[in-house]
């Protein structure tokens, strides 16, 4: 019996020591590994930092035969490769010109549209008699001094819509006929129960929605109708 506990302990002891070598040697090789990836990651970063180097960094005629750190140029040594390189538009001469232009003097273009209604307004001397002779002045001519433009704004007035009756007096008289009446007929009203014209509405929606005026500034300045 204590023979069979003995050999059952070796046992256990000799697959213990089995699973801690082998996990040893997997540790082991574990860190191998990473010590290889961390080298690779190191090569790879020095390379992105080179290549970024060239896109975005100052570039000469040098820069471009220069190469990662640690490793030989082929063209180190050749005297050819050291010094700039004379490119075509280096060599170009620069040629300045100025260019001289005339301005042009615009004839003034403030003028009112034709067709637009004419008011003239005469100014008269005060007094037509000769201060010499006390004779009466004639007329010789007369000069246009300036044009100026008036602006007349919108104006509000108050339509009433009247329906007149209009009956005939002979069948009015004969009592055997009906009363013949006759009435006139106005125009409904675009809105019922409300003062608002087509004109006033086509001005309500103007300002709203070309003018981009808000109703409260319409109701405020007198446009909007309640």
């Amino acid at each position: 019996m204590v023979n069979d506990v003995a050999n059952a302990s070796s046992t256990n002891e000799n697959k213990t020591k089995k699973l801690i070598r082998l996990l040893e040697e997997q540790l082991a090789h574990s860190n191998q590994q990473n010590k290889e990836l961390s080298k690779q990651i190191e090569a790879l970063t020095e390379q992105v930092r080179h290549l970024t180097k060239l896109l975005y960094g100052s570039k000469t005629e040098k820069s471009k035969y220069n190469t990662l750190d640690g490793q030989v140029s082929l063209f180190e040594d050749d005297p050819a490769f050291n010094e700039p390189e004379h490119t075509g538009e280096q060599s170009q001469q620069t040629i300045s010109y100025t260019v001289v232009r005339k301005v042009q003097k615009k004839n003034r273009n403030d003028s009112l549209r034709d067709g637009i209604e004419v008011e003239a307004v005469h100014h008269h001397p005060k007094n037509t008699i000769c201060d010499c002779c006390q004779g009466q002045l004639i007329e010789i001519g007369s000069t246009i001094v300036r044009e100026e433009a008036e602006f007349i704004p919108a104006r509000m007035k108050k339509v009433q819509h009247i329906e007149h009756a209009y009956e005939c007096k002979n069948c009015k008289g004969d009592g055997f006929q009906k009363a013949q009446i006759k009435r006139g007929k106005a125009p409904q009203a675009p809105i019922q129960r409300s003062i608002a014209s087509p004109s006033v509405l086509a001005k309500v929606i103007y300002d709203k929605f070309a003018q981009y005026l808000p109703l409260y500034r319409q109701v405020r300045n007198g446009n909007v109708m309640v």
